[in-house]
Parts: structure tokens; C-alpha cells; sequence
């Protein structure tokens, strides 16, 4: 079993995901942990996967990075487990692991599909606060509990809708 660990972004889980799978390493045998080092003494000593002499060209259809990071932003215990065996399938060959009608394609577009409905409900019923004119403090305030980790994808949309007005907007993890 290989302990994995990283920052829980999806750009920290891509760079891992592409060296275990350029190693060969099984979905079964990788065991995701996402965050800060807790102190575990012996997380260091878990053996790195065994790099062939050049690793093999990956081959991911286009769209697949996409759909995985969008899929990344569900919050689930399992989510970086079910996205690295959705990588391992298709750069197996078998691009029906992105498809609604896969066990797996299933699962991955219901994420997506609940990330997108997270990011309506937020841009439709965040509602901002006017705060007093205060210097270096932002003019308008929100604060907002999203089931899922969209804030990423919703501070554009604020951004033109509040204009060259100051704004933030707090949730338990961020702010922006």
C-alpha cells in the first residue's frame, strides 16, 4: 500500500496522481491522505513506487481534466480515491470511466452535477451585508457554508455583479 500524501488541491493530487500512474501503481494499492503532515513519524518512510527507466506517455482524452477537477470540489471521503481509479481506467483505455452509464462515470457526473447545483444555490441566495465606510475594510461582507468547495468557481460571477465595489466573502475554509 502506498500512503500518499498532499496538500488536498487538485493541482497537488494531479502531480501525484501523474507519478504513480507513470509507476504503475494500482488504484487498490494507493491510499490518499490530503492535508498538512499530522506529525506521523514514520509517514516518510512509506516507500516511494518504483520509477521505470522512461515513463510511459499518458494518454487522456481532453475533457477528462476538467470533469476530474470539477469532481474534485465534492466533498466526500472517497473523492481522491474515485478520481485517481477514473484516471487509471481511461489511460487504461476504458473512457467509459468518465461516462454516466459506468459505476464509476456514474458517480463522477452526480459529484459534478451536485458541485454545479452547490454554485447555483450560492448565486442565488448569498446575500451581501453593507458594512460602515471603513478604511481598508471591504464595503460589503458575506458569509456562506457550501456543502461542497466552490468558492473558486463562484467569485467570478460576484466580482462582475459588485463591480468596482470592495466585497468578501467568508466560508469555514476561505475567503475571497
Amino acid at each position: 500500500m502506498h500512503a500518499t500524501r498532499f496538500d488536498g488541491s487538485f493541482g497537488g493530487w494531479r502531480s501525484e496522481a501523474r507519478r504513480l500512474l507513470q509507476a504503475g501503481v494500482p488504484p487498490h494499492a494507493v491510499n490518499w491522505q490530503a492535508g498538512k503532515d499530522d506529525g506521523n513519524l514514520f509517514a516518510s518512510l512509506v516507500p516511494e513506487p518504483v520509477q521505470a527507466s522512461s515513463p510511459p506517455a499518458l494518454r487522456i482524452p481532453r475533457e477528462l481534466p476538467e470533469l476530474l477537477e470539477n469532481a474534485a470540489r465534492f466533498r466526500a471521503e472517497d473523492r481522491w480515491a474515485l478520481l485517481y481509479r477514473i484516471l487509471w481506467r481511461v489511460s487504461q483505455g476504458d473512457r467509459a470511466a468518465m461516462l454516466a452509464g459506468d459505476r464509476d462515470g456514474s458517480v463522477l457526473q452526480r459529484r459534478i452535477k451536485s458541485v454545479y447545483r452547490e454554485a447555483h444555490h450560492m448565486h442565488a441566495f448569498l446575500r451581501f451585508r453593507q458594512r460602515p465606510a471603513e478604511a481598508g475594510a471591504p464595503a460589503f461582507v458575506a458569509w456562506h457554508e457550501p456543502a461542497h468547495d466552490i468558492l473558486e468557481i463562484v467569485v467570478e460571477h460576484f466580482a462582475e455583479r459588485l463591480g468596482r465595489a470592495t466585497w468578501l466573502v467568508a466560508t469555514p475554509d476561505a475567503a475571497a
